[in-house]
């Protein structure tokens, strides 16, 4: 086993605040450094008026170490890896429709979620009679692909949820069949900016879905104890799927949480004619859905298969595709015993053809646990540690920074030979990029400086 010796941490690299709060890790955030002759004369620099600190293998060695840096470039692969363990309940943002994108192509979203009582043992008076049903979603935040019109699916859910329980985006609800949308009042406008025309009126821009009058008669009619609490509610209806059938029409951002999305039922009774809103808050159980069908040369993953020597890869957000880096190449590397290795730098260069989907600002590397579920990767709580992560313009690459997870490769500490590589806004988005991988001609790089 090789031993490790005590380092001093580079004082430039910072950390950013986490702007991902759909996603429970903590985000890795870093500073941008320039090729390595650079890095020497700002080590040279810096160490000549602050003595380093102790640390294993992140940043510095004393200055009379200096001069026995040593740079490799390692083999190393990378390969797209279906994603199985993305968490999408409870998230800022629900996604609904469907895309085609030329890189990716295919990308379908819909969700299911609870609805809760607006006011609980409500009385809709004497022979309430349902007049229509309204299903009303708010927009919230981007949309991806080309907007239009689209035939929209809403079914009841089979199975109540639980807003205690955890759900993946491969999870499937059961719903019980039957679409409970008015079928003259499709299609759906599915369209973030323009607003909406109903007769006279000109409503802001919505997903407005009419219901079966029945579907709202069923509710009217359900007994009183159903509307006596919401857990009483939740045993008599479980929820409901939306989803969209039209195979296109872009993909749309909807907000769950503030109840600016409701169902509302429009009736009259013997005496009046009111409403009654069913909503969605932050209490209703809700959960967002993704299906991807891959072109070539991805079509192994829509087998769940990775992807294995293409000259390019993509990382597709919605849970699309997660990324995985194999550094086995370290078990090459040729350091004596006691080396240190101050960065191991991935160097991924990004196609330049133009998408009609957004790139991710940020990318996070975790690893897997034998045992199931997955950590980040240690850099993230290595203080000192400029993992990067970002996307660096000057190279037209994202840099990736692995020292702490290296060092404890040639320590012998670490054997997992994969870091996998996703964006924490996953989850909520369909953000895409496409890489360049060590068999391209302008090739992926992992590069090691250490020294003894």
């Amino acid at each position: 086993m090789r031993g490790g010796r005590s380092l001093t941490a580079f004082i430039y690299p910072y950390f950013l605040p986490n702007l991902a709060a759909e996603n429970p890790h903590q985000l890795m955030r870093s500073s941008n450094f320039a090729q390595v002759p650079l890095l020497i004369a700002l080590l040279l620099s810096y160490s000549s008026c602050r003595k380093p600190e102790g640390n294993v293998g992140l940043a510095l060695q004393p200055q009379e170490e200096l001069l026995a840096l040593r740079t490799d470039t390692l083999s190393f692969s990378v390969s797209m890896v279906a994603v199985d363990s993305l968490r999408t309940d409870e998230r800022s943002r629900l996604l609904l429709g469907s895309t085609i994108d030329p890189i990716s192509g295919l990308t379908e979203a819909w969700f299911s979620s609870e609805l809760r009582l607006s006011q609980t043992s409500f009385d809709f008076g004497e022979a309430p009679t349902c007049d229509s049903v309204i299903l009303v979603l708010k927009h919230n935040g981007p949309s991806y692909g080309l907007n239009f019109s689209q035939q929209l699916r809403v079914e009841l859910l089979a199975d109540t949820m639980s807003f205690d329980s955890s759900y993946y985006a491969a999870d499937v609800l059961p719903t019980m069949g039957e679409n409970q949308v008015d079928p003259s009042r499709q299609p759906v406008q599915m369209h973030p900016i323009n607003p909406l025309y109903v007769g006279p009126d000109t409503l802001t821009a919505q997903v407005r879905i009419m219901m079966k009058p029945s579907f709202g008669q069923d509710i009217l009619d359900a007994d009183s104890i159903v509307f006596s609490s919401n857990a009483e509610w939740r045993k008599w209806f479980k929820g409901i799927s939306v989803r969209s059938e039209s195979g296109g029409g872009g993909i749309v951002s909807l907000e769950p949480n503030a109840g600016v999305s409701y169902l509302r039922v429009h009736y009259h009774n013997t005496t009046d004619t009111t409403s009654y809103d069913l909503v969605m808050n932050s209490n209703a159980g809700r959960v967002t859905h993704f299906r991807h069908v891959w072109p070539a040369p991805f079509t192994s993953l829509n087998d769940s298969i990775p992807t294995e020597g293409t000259d390019q890869v993509v990382l597709l957000g919605a849970g699309g595709s997660y990324l995985r880096l194999d550094l086995s190449g370290l078990d090459s590397l040729q350091a004596p015993e006691g080396a240190v290795i101050n960065r191991a730098e991935v160097i991924l260069p990004t196609d330049l053809s133009p998408s009609k989907l957004l790139r991710p600002n940020f990318l996070t590397a975790f690893l897997k646990r034998e045992s199931g579920g997955i950590e980040l990767a240690p850099e993230a709580t290595s203080p000192g540690v400029a993992y990067d992560g970002s996307y660096n313009t000057e190279r037209g690459a994202y840099v990736l920074n692995f020292p702490v997870y290296a060092q404890r490769r040639l320590n012998g500490e670490e054997l997992r030979p994969y870091v996998y590589l996703y964006s924490e806004l996953s989850s909520v988005s369909l953000e895409q990029v496409v890489f360049n991988t060590p068999e391209s001609a302008v090739p992926a790089q992992f590069v090691v400086t250490w020294s003894q």
